[in-house]
């Protein structure tokens, strides 16, 4: 068994101010206090550093420069992070509740080998709704065609030394290119029955599902034989068209039948729509 582990929050935020404060006030509820907090800060031209010190209390660390991009400044967060592990919390998104860190760092605590945690999250969509998306099933094989929330993942810094940073040719789904890249290089995993955090929906890569299906097709190449690769392509492909034509059909029919209309999960479905046309957050 090692030591209580430290553990290292890494926020990147770029004009955050109107988000980020409830982000500090998940960290600041905590009852594991082995934790800093650094603060990845694009240069923002509002008031996020200013919110940011309103958190003094906390073992913050602060930079504020340009990058050039999410995931060069998710690298810049490894680089100066001193604990043992990692966490990449957004800045529109909160701890799940005040014993997150401590149930963590005791999984980590009781096995020492373990190199990555992912437990679950609690999607928190812009019309209010919350959903909980399960990451139990997922093996280095069945994350080929399938997501790891990094809001719901703890990675030991000890793999980015042996595995490389995110590679930031992937401007969408490096933190996907990532997981690939340790959990096929042999990283030890474990999922927990724990919901991790509340992930706010609606993010850089939800606003081109188009450009995220080709940037993810293109990592995959490097892990399946072009046989497996075109045949699971051509699938998942049918898959989606599958899924947007039945989608349509839903929205039409919710727009059109009023009595169909006013059930809850047609208007939902309305809600989402007009909110993804309008681009998302």
């Amino acid at each position: 068994m090692m030591n209580p582990p430290r553990i290292s929050l890494i926020t990147v935020c770029y004009n955050a101010e109107a988000s980020i404060a409830g982000t500090l006030q998940s960290a600041r509820e905590q009852t594991y206090r082995n934790f800093e907090h650094l603060i990845v800060d694009g240069a923002s031209k509002d008031g996020t550093l200013e919110v940011v010190r309103q958190f003094s209390d906390l073992p913050l660390v602060i930079s504020s420069e340009p990058d050039k991009g999410i995931y060069d400044a998710m690298n810049k967060g490894v680089a100066r992070a001193r604990g043992d592990i990692l966490f990449f919390l957004n800045a529109d998104d909160c701890l799940h509740d005040r014993d997150v860190l401590a149930r963590v760092a005791q999984a980590f605590e009781a096995e020492p080998e373990l190199d990555i945690l992912w437990g679950d999250v609690i999607n928190v969509f812009q019309d209010g709704e919350h959903t909980r998306t399960t990451h139990g099933h997922l093996t280095p094989q069945t994350l080929l065609y399938d997501s790891l929330c990094h809001q719901a993942t703890f990675a030991h810094k000890r793999l980015f030394a042996q595995h490389g940073d995110f590679n930031t040719t992937y401007p969408i789904c490096a933190d996907f290119e990532w997981f690939l890249r340790v959990l096929h290089g042999g990283a030890r995993y474990r999922h927990v029955g724990l919901d991790i955090a509340l992930f706010a929906r609606g993010g850089m890569h939800e606003r081109d599902l188009g450009a995220l299906y080709r940037e993810k097709s293109r990592i995959r190449r490097d892990y399946l034989s072009p046989l497996h690769y075109y045949f699971h392509e051509l699938r998942l492909n049918l898959r989606i068209k599958y899924y947007q034509i039945l989608r349509q059909i839903k929205l039409m029919m919710c727009r059109s039948l009023p009595a169909l209309g006013r059930c809850q999960r047609c208007q939902r479905l309305m809600r989402r729509a007009t909110a993804e046309g309008a681009g998302g957050k």
